[in-house]
């Protein structure tokens, strides 16, 4: 797809190599005479773009292709060098973090998990995700790729511009912190610092389930409850980047039947607190009918109520249901095409989804909730890095505005 600057259209050559190199990433491999045809410009115009795109390695003459009807010489086609460039995605959570070697594809070449206990600072968290990044820049192919970017996907209410967390009930002492300044001036590399679940629902825009749909909500259920709003085809951070944040609805006022859900509803303040996954399992082993209780585990209360055991289903149902009246607000005030439900452990369960499904269908307002798809998200262990990733990669090969300033910078654009 051919993109516009934002400004209208521009043929100057800066909008036109950038469009063209998207172009060739898309629909490559693609010969110089089907590009002018296609992109609508001159063979010469095209001629010199190319010559500057294979001059900075970000595409490459792979082959011959056919020729024409009337015979001819075979044109070379070209096709987007998806390792010219490499992207770091980085995770942190709150007992561990991951850290990622990307190309230009988001494809992951290289992944480590660090663990480390609660409440370790996050100035030590750093020093062992610096070891990982030193070693990821010795790869032989990464000493010849030029750095695009350095994406952190982290819990908390984040400054987009200094990239620091201005609030976070899981990382308190690590707000205000310069993440992105500190990892700016150790490597010179542009780093985007991001909510984590923001992160992840860009992700699944670009490379998940939510790849062809512009208006979706990802609602992610773990050791919390958080959403992500896809507007339009782009992410929606709100004015004081907390759109999204419904873990701190309280159910109180939505949850009119109490006894309905005896099982899992202890008088929790918040949906986050609710239906987070460590306070279910303690309301399932609270619950459970033999001395095998404290050995379960979420796994295995999922796989149960597969097969139909009584108390397993009566749980998932409760939280099914009112996982689905989260769904419904969402639902009556966004009004999106799609919810796409993803998170640790919980979204992986089929019977789970049928209840949130059932919940939303017998909504009070029928034409919202009998028009929204709920599905299960698709990018799952990885999420949280291809969220990060997908933030770096933005701008430069997604978003409908083109960023020329930034292309420029990233891919050695002469000015």
């Amino acid at each position: 797809m051919i993109q516009s600057s934002g400004f209208g259209p521009r043929l100057v050559r800066e909008y036109n190599e950038l469009n063209i190199l998207r172009f060739i990433k898309n629909e490559g491999p693609i010969s110089r005479a089907d590009l002018a045809k296609r992109y609508k410009i001159s063979k010469a115009a095209v001629s010199e773009i190319i010559a500057h795109l294979l001059g900075q390695e970000y595409i490459i003459e792979t082959g011959i292709g056919n020729s024409t009807s009337l015979g001819g010489r075979k044109p070379i086609l070209l096709e987007f060098n998806h390792k010219a460039g490499y992207v770091i995605g980085i995770e942190i959570k709150r007992d561990h973090a991951a850290v990622a070697l990307s190309d230009l594809n988001a494809q992951i070449y290289k992944k480590e998990v660090i663990d480390f206990p609660k409440g370790t600072s996050l100035k030590n968290v750093m020093k062992m995700i610096y070891n990982v990044i030193d070693a990821y820049l010795k790869i032989r192919w990464v000493e010849k790729s030029r750095p695009v970017g350095i994406g952190v996907a982290i819990p908390g209410l984040i400054n987009d511009h200094s990239g620091k967390i201005r609030e976070s009930d899981t990382l308190k002492s690590w707000q205000g912190v310069p993440i992105k300044e500190a990892l700016e001036k150790r490597y010179n590399i542009e780093t985007i610092v991001e909510n984590d679940v923001k992160a992840i629902s860009l992700g699944e825009c670009r490379f998940g389930g939510g790849k062809d749909i512009n208006n979706f909500v990802y609602l992610w259920i773990g050791d919390g409850l958080s959403a992500g709003i896809i507007m339009n085809g782009e992410l929606y951070r709100g004015v004081s980047a907390a759109a999204g944040e419904i873990g701190y609805l309280e159910p109180g006022m939505y949850v009119s039947e109490i006894c309905d859900f005896k099982l899992v509803y202890h008088n929790q303040k918040t949906y986050g607190d609710l239906l987070s996954e460590e306070e279910f399992l303690k309301s399932a082993q609270k619950v459970w009918p033999d001395k095998s209780a404290e050995n379960l585990t979420l796994e295995k209360i999922i796989q149960l109520a597969e097969e139909e055991h009584s108390i397993s289903v009566e749980l998932l149902k409760e939280y099914g249901y009112l996982t689905g009246i989260v769904c419904i607000h969402l639902v009556n005030t966004l009004n999106p095409d799609t919810i796409l439900i993803g998170g640790n452990i919980m979204p992986n369960s089929r019977c789970l989804l049928k209840f949130i499904k059932d919940k939303v269908k017998h909504a009070m307002l029928k034409t919202p909730s009998r028009a929204v798809r709920i599905r299960p998200a698709s990018l799952k262990e990885n999420a949280g890095i291809l969220g990060a990733v997908a933030l770096i990669l933005e701008d430069l090969f997604f978003i409908e505005r083109l960023n020329i300033t930034r292309y420029k910078d990233v891919f050695g654009y002469e000015r």
